[in-house]
Formats: C-alpha cells, structure tokens, sequence
C-alpha cells in the first residue's frame, strides 16, 4: 500500500471522526495505521491534533472516543436547561444535595447580606445533557423567598419557578476563571486531572435585592461562552 503524508492522514482520521455519533470509539491506532498506511506515530500526531481541537478524547484502557459538539453557553441571566436543548440535547438535572443551614461561605454571606440567624439552601446539581456530565453546579438562596423549593422542585428550572415568584434574576456579576478541577470535579465530571475547566461564578440581583450566590464548573471542551455585548465597552487591549 502506498503511504500516505501525515496531513493526508489527519484529513483521514478527521473525516473517520466526523463519520461517527459522540461516545463512539474511532478504530486503534494500529487498525489506522494499516487502513492510512502510515506509522503509528503519525496516527498518533493526526489523533492529537483532533483532541486539542475537542473533537476526539482518548481514555488510557478504552480509546479514543468522538466527543459531543461544545454547548455555546451565552453568558448572560437564563436559564441551563434551555441552553442545553437549543442544541437539540436532552437536558437532565440530579440535585447531589440539598442542605438548609444558617450557616455559608464568606463570599455568600457577603452578597446576600441576610440577618444573623437567617437560613439559606445550599443546592449542589448536576446538569448532564443527553446523560453527559456537562456542568457541577452550587447555589445558594435565602430560604425565605423561595419557601416551596425542595429536593424535588430543585430537579426542574430554578429560573422558571423564579419566574413565577417575579424573583427572575435582572442583573448581577459574573466571573469566569480557568483552572484544574478539584477531586470532586474530576469523580463527578468524569474527567482527567490535567484536564482544565472553566469556573463561572455569578451574584445574582432581582427587584434590587441579593437573590441568589451560583458557582458552576464546565470541563473546557464541553462548552464555549459568549459574551453578548450591548454597551460601550473599553478593552484592556483596544
């Protein structure tokens, strides 16, 4: 069989991946390398390539397996769920805890600026589309303004029950930081330790008051943000 170049064996292995539903496992490098007529290491190369553009990942004892398109996530108040269905993905949420307490972290205790004493609902989820771990999710409310939810509720759309309280989000602030994911990340998720993640935290306002305190942690080839831009900005970089 006469070889082939190692851009024509990118370009083989691409088309092979793009032939494939996310989950599915591309053949092993050695049933690749017969089919291209290339060495390993070149199917090696063409495989990395396509991991670093997130359309392959490859897990030590299993293969190398075609991944989901990304979920454009626009970074603005909405809600999860329907982001993840605008992609024609079956949203599921499992709520991993649901805890009231008087007790919450510092930066938490800072925003909702509740009184001594006062409950808040630590809510943990996660959001999974089409049975894929997409997001770990913690937020906090204060318990009083949203009295009807509990670890049943907390499995539907905290932004439609929201909604309906006229307590929907209007403004807020939003961080969104790289990282490594924690040990619990990486169980839950199901990814590798050196894989990075993007963190986003939001404090969220509604009719002027503190509503709601939310950190979310994505793995970084599952979603890309968008920004949407609706005032004069001044870059750094401009």
């Amino acid at each position: 069989m006469a070889r082939v170049s190692g851009s024509t064996a990118l370009e083989g292995v691409r088309a092979l991946a793009a032939s494939l539903s996310p989950g599915e496992l591309l053949p092993s490098e050695r049933t690749l390398s017969a089919q291209l007529g290339v060495a390993r290491m070149t199917v090696r190369a063409a495989i990395d390539v396509l991991e670093r553009e997130g359309l392959v990942r490859t897990k030590r004892g299993i293969g190398t397996e075609k991944l989901a398109p990304p979920v454009s996530l626009q970074v603005r108040l909405r809600s999860f769920a329907s982001a993840v269905r605008e992609h024609g993905m079956r949203a599921e949420t499992r709520v991993l805890s649901f805890v009231r307490s008087t007790e919450r972290p510092d930066e938490v205790e800072e925003h909702l600026q509740l009184p001594p004493g006062a409950e808040t609902i630590h809510l943990r989820r996660l959001r999974l589309g089409d049975d894929r771990p997409l997001a770990l999710e913690d937020e906090w409310l204060p318990a009083a303004l949203v009295p009807q939810l509990d670890e049943e509720t907390a499995k539907g759309s905290l932004y439609e029950m929201l909604e309906t309280l006229d307590l929907l989000p209007t403004e807020g602030v939003e961080v969104v930081t790289a990282t490594l994911p924690s040990p619990e990340e990486i169980e839950v998720l199901g990814i590798a330790a050196s894989y990075p993640v993007l963190r986003l935290t939001r404090a969220a306002i509604a009719r002027g008051l503190p509503m709601s305190y939310s950190r979310a942690t994505f793995p970084a080839d599952r979603f890309e943000l968008t920004f949407p831009l609706q005032e004069r900005l001044t870059l750094p970089f401009s």
